[in-house]
């Protein structure tokens, strides 16, 4: 089996008449050589993604409010005290005294 070497990869971005025809291809059917350029270079998988149209951008949710103080006390102590009734439980639980 003589397994020729793959054509190199393109170094230059696709032109607008190539992004047309891989995105007029039937899957699969893209000719090699600019699908293998299409699956290294991301700026060419945006063009033809988005058709040219410039990438929107993500809406930024606000981060929700810090807890107040006393209200992380509280939990820092809920969970203390819950630790301690653990060791608490598994002492009585081996038999120390």
């Amino acid at each position: 089996m003589s397994d020729a070497p793959p054509p190199p990869a393109r170094s230059e971005c696709l032109t607008d008449p190539e992004i047309e025809g891989v995105r007029a291809a039937p899957p699969g059917a893209a000719p090699e050589a600019l699908a293998r350029h299409l699956a290294a270079c991301e700026r060419c998988q945006e063009r033809a993604l988005l058709d040219g149209r410039p990438r929107p951008r993500a809406t930024g949710r606000d981060r929700p409010a810090l807890p107040s103080p006393s209200r992380a006390l509280l939990m820092l102590a809920l969970v203390v005290a819950v630790i301690a009734a653990f060791f608490y439980t598994l002492r009585l639980l081996v038999g120390g005294s």
